[in-house]
């Protein structure tokens, strides 16, 4: 499988999507006053930049991230009561491949403790977007809200996960980028207030322009020479801003895979253990 078969499994999975599934969750977050994302990784990321879209729309959602300063509570039960209170019907809302990930289970289960206890069912949901809706995840969201199945994540101990590793240096990358294109769809969609059933063709034409530019700097010289810098033995800096810095750290991430494992290290530039650079060393600026 070459790295282009590996761009097109990732748009062939999300024409595999149930787009039920899509119209449930869709709903529930229309119907949100405020939706609180929750992932780890990559995951994390590939929901955090369409949802941060999604709050600067015209009519922007509220969101709240569990880890802001202003959270109303040390964790999900302690907070439930004042997020609904202020904003109306609460979404938490998780992109999780394998659907075990430690702290989106956390919160998962916190809330759904909540609810249970409280009885207020209609005025909480928990979505996911997962690869395996019988995880413990997948129970959780299948009672107390919806889920969108997407392909991509398979169990570490099958030889296709291997193989996949083997090939790529990384695990998920095909659930995660997917599902990221997916919930950018749906921000779309609510942007312009449009129904579900347009959100294929927003996906359709999200990813001919995907790969149009993945085969224009392919076949680049920055492209090349980019490559060529990356193999060489030096550390590399990543930065970005806004949107853009959840997609460095998702790249450093990747990048970090292959050359920390040649004895070089990986830094996103302005956290606070990044090191000043050196001489020789590489920037990449998204």
């Amino acid at each position: 499988m070459t790295s282009l078969d590996y761009i097109d499994k990732i748009f062939e999975n999300l024409n595999e999507v149930d787009l039920t599934q899509v119209e449930s969750v869709y709903h529930d977050l229309k119907s949100a006053g405020v939706i609180i994302p929750s992932g780890e990784g990559r995951s994390k990321g590939a929901l955090s930049i369409p949802i941060s879209e999604m709050a600067k729309m015209t009519h922007g959602k509220i969101v709240i991230d569990r880890s802001d300063i202003g959270f109303p509570g040390k964790d999900l039960d302690d907070a439930a009561t004042t997020l609904r209170k202020r904003y109306g019907q609460v979404c938490l809302l998780i992109n999780s491949g394998s659907g075990k990930s430690l702290m989106p289970l956390l919160d998962a289960q916190k809330l759904a403790s909540y609810i249970a206890s409280s009885g207020q069912a209609r005025d909480f949901r928990i979505d996911l977007a997962t690869s395996d809706p019988e995880s413990p995840l997948g129970k959780l969201s299948s009672k107390y809200g919806n889920i969108v199945t997407i392909k991509g994540r398979e169990d570490v101990n099958s030889p296709a996960e291997s193989n996949e590793f083997r090939t790529y240096g990384i695990m998920e990358d095909v659930f995660s980028l997917a599902s990221g294109l997916l919930f950018h769809s749906i921000t779309r969609a609510l942007a312009h207030d449009a129904p579900v059933s347009t959100i294929p063709s927003i996906t359709k034409g999200l990813s001919l322009e995907i790969s149009k530019l993945i085969d224009e700097e392919i076949n680049s010289d920055f492209y090349t020479y980019l490559l060529n810098s990356l193999e060489q033995r030096k550390a590399c800096f990543f930065a970005g801003l806004g949107s853009s810095r959840e997609v460095v750290r998702m790249t450093g991430v990747r990048v970090g895979h292959v050359k920390m494992a040649m004895g070089d290290n990986v830094h996103i530039s302005g956290d606070s253990n990044t090191p000043s650079p050196r001489a020789g060393d590489l920037l990449i600026v998204l």
